[in-house]
């Protein structure tokens, strides 16, 4: 019985330390609360940058490397400067869809043995394009580097757009499409971008219309990619656990003969 009664003893403090500034709280006085003011804001914390290296190569490709040697991995992410913005006039989806088959077959590699190759050394590879920029990213642990460099040369420069992929992958986004159709959200930000943007590309779906994609043909594909996937309108970053001069040789041998191209006037206002 003396158990219970200590256990009792303990509940009853327990409780009594909870209600006691409860009891405090309320004998404050009303004009107190609610506050009519906002709480004044936290400082913000301070934010360092970590030291870079900016380096151009001759054929124009702009080179960033920031050392971070925490962790044996190493980042390098290809930005093409083109997206959505850039789809043909009345062919939306051209641009998601030529980044979206970057991996699915280039340099001689197949769709499966791209997978399979970033796979067995335990890296990641993914691609897609927005709004303004497309892009290539692949992960891997520092003694695959230049296995990834020579990945993401190919995938970036050497696209097959195999006809049966582009096949096989537009009825996949055919089908995804069809399903987001009866998604309100979906739905809720395709009217928002026209309503905002109006006939700016901006307000088109940056993935398409059904009507699109059927419409979308292996050489607007290449017509793209040919246009716009150039070293002088690209921008690669290196990071990880790699030196700059390690990074600079790596992507010099990858990307060195990657030859530039003359760029297209841009010619969009403003949204």
């Amino acid at each position: 019985m003396s158990v219970f009664r200590g256990s009792t003893h303990a509940w009853a403090v327990l409780l009594a330390a909870w209600l006691l500034p409860a009891q405090f709280a309320g004998a404050q006085p009303a004009e107190d609360w609610p506050f009519e003011d906002p709480p004044p804001p936290l400082l913000a914390p301070e934010v360092t940058f970590p030291d870079y290296e900016l380096r151009q190569l001759d054929n124009g490709l702009q080179v960033v490397v920031v050392a971070a040697r925490e962790q044996p991995v190493v980042n390098v992410r290809l930005l093409v400067r083109a997206g959505s913005t850039n789809d043909p006039d009345g062919l939306p989806g051209v641009a998601a869809m030529a980044a979206e088959m970057l991996d699915r077959g280039a340099g001689g590699r197949t769709a499966q043995e791209i997978a399979a190759t970033i796979d067995n050394i335990g890296g990641a590879l993914s691609v897609g394009a927005g709004n303004d920029l497309s892009f290539v990213n692949v992960l891997v642990m520092k003694d695959s580097f230049e296995l990834a460099l020579e990945l993401l040369s190919d995938v970036a420069r050497r696209p097959a757009y195999d006809l049966s992929e582009i096949a096989r992958h537009r009825q996949q986004l055919l089908s995804s499409m069809q399903v987001s159709f009866d998604d309100p959200s979906y739905i809720a930000g395709i009217v928002f971008g026209r309503l905002v943007y109006g006939q700016h590309p901006y307000g088109r779906p940056s993935t398409g219309t059904p009507d699109s994609l059927r419409r979308i043909a292996r050489e607007d594909l290449e017509a793209f990619h040919r246009t716009h996937y150039l070293p002088n309108n690209a921008i690669l970053a290196v990071v990880g656990d790699v030196t700059t001069e390690e990074a600079l040789a790596g992507v010099t041998r990858a990307l060195g003969d990657w030859e530039r191209g003359e760029l297209p006037v841009p010619s969009l206002l403003e949204p």
